[in-house]
Parts: C-alpha cells; structure tokens; sequence
C-alpha cells in the first residue's frame, strides 16, 4: 500500500516537471535607434525596458518565405546574461559571434529573435521573444503590416488573380 503511494507521488512529480519543463514565456523585443545600429529593448512597454537573460539573438532579413541570417550572437556555455538592450553589430562579454553584422538596408524586412530564461533560481523557464518583421523607414523603424507580408496580396490590398 505505502510503495503504490510513493509510486503514485513520484508519477504526479514527474508530470508536474514535464509539465513546467514545456513551458515557455514571451518576452517582446522592440527594435529603435538607427538604420546602422539598431537597438533591440526587451518587454512590454519600451519606455522601460526590462532586464533579459539572453542566451542569443539573431537578426534576420524577411523575403517572402525566406529567412537569411544577417547577424547572430550566442553567451558562451549555454549561460544566459541579464540585459537591457543589444546593439546591432556589438558583440558583448561573454557573446560570441555566429553570424557577422551585414549593413542594414531601408525598405528592407527584418525579424529580430531573442531567447534565454527567465524567472528565479529555482523555476526557471525558457523564454522566446521577437520575429515580429520591422523595417526601416523615414527615419525610424516600424512594423510590417500583415498586407505588406503577404505575398499573395498586391499594393492595394486586394488578392491577385
């Protein structure tokens, strides 16, 4: 009677891990600054950005379908590090580079895509953020609308035959 017990408790253990160990957060990566060095802030309102642990982010330029590389970074080890912003081009302590920084183009869609873990010593949780597309623009950077990512619609909005 005791063993099915433990048996049980160690079962309702295991699923509960499994079930943290799928869980994932989401924080937002919002792009400002410059064509030729973008700031990538982490969280919900950009007038505070809130501390990351980033493991990597990587930036990629949209066409269509394709997604091509055109500047990654990755901590060392595996180990996270707790930031506020990553410059575009600037490889930080304990960062390596996996992708060297190309210019970056106006007009151009990008998607930015960050990850880490977030939450304390004892639950932490890996966490996703970005691949919204932004591209640059009179000066500043703004989202892709969804009928400027869609291939399948033309300049005013309606579907092509």
């Amino acid at each position: 009677m005791k063993q099915v017990a433990v048996l049980r408790a160690g079962a309702a253990l295991a699923a509960a891990a499994a079930v943290l160990a799928a869980c994932s957060a989401m924080i937002p990566v919002r792009i400002s600054g410059s064509l030729e060095q973008p700031i990538a802030t982490f969280g919900l309102d950009p007038a505070k950005p809130e501390k990351a642990c980033l493991g990597g982010i990587a930036v990629h330029e949209r066409s269509n379908a394709m997604m091509q590389p055109v500047w990654s970074i990755e901590a060392r080890g595996r180990n996270c590090r707790s930031l506020r912003q990553v410059v575009y081009g600037q490889t930080l302590e304990g960062f390596e580079t996996t992708v060297e920084p190309i210019p970056l183009q106006p007009g151009v869609r990008y998607a930015v895509v960050g990850y880490g873990l977030t939450g304390g010593p004892l639950s932490r949780v890996p966490w996703r953020g970005g691949g919204e597309e932004v591209l640059f623009e009179h000066g500043r950077w703004r989202p892709v609308t969804a009928q400027e990512r869609s291939p399948l619609v033309d300049e005013v909005g309606e579907a092509r035959h």
